[in-house]
């Protein structure tokens, strides 16, 4: 293995996730065209309207995965469908213990290659907002709390 000694070009730390343990939902701007986020959901061959969530409580238009890892600046998260770099999402985060999922908004900067990386779409956003100061403190609070709830 080759050793890379290269700056951090990140001006935040990233704080990482258990993967596939933390839901995130997306919800882009603009829903992907062909997408289930607007139109109808296939289960078990069994066609459900657009209003059909899961009983997960998801919003109209949003897309569910898993987070990777969080920085007060960005976010890693997997998606079964790949968003266009640039897509303008609001990304809510349900972190462990909290009862309400945290919101931010941002842009797509990156969708990590398909051949490179088999299985659901992982991308990058980096955060433009908060839709409340609420938020910007509550993900705050649990990146310091990180030792009592997520990994290190």
């Amino acid at each position: 293995m080759v050793t890379v000694d290269a700056p951090n070009r990140r001006s935040d730390d990233r704080f990482r996730f258990s993967p596939a343990y933390t839901r995130v939902v997306v919800i882009p701007s603009t829903p992907p065209s062909g997408s289930a986020a607007g139109g109808v959901v296939v289960i078990d061959g069994l066609e459900l309207g657009p209003e059909f969530d899961i009983d997960l409580g998801t919003p109209k238009g949003g897309l569910e995965g898993h987070g990777y890892d969080v920085s007060m600046t960005g976010m890693r998260f997997e998606l079964d469908e790949a968003l266009p770099v640039g897509s303008e999402v609001t990304v809510q985060l349900y972190a462990p213990a909290e009862r309400e999922p945290i919101s931010m908004r941002g842009t797509v900067v990156r969708v990590f290659s398909a051949d490179d990386d088999p299985g659901p779409r992982r991308m990058g956003v980096q955060f433009t907002g908060f839709p409340t100061p609420k938020d910007r403190e509550r993900l705050a609070n649990r990146i310091n709390a990180r030792a009592c709830c997520w990994p290190k």
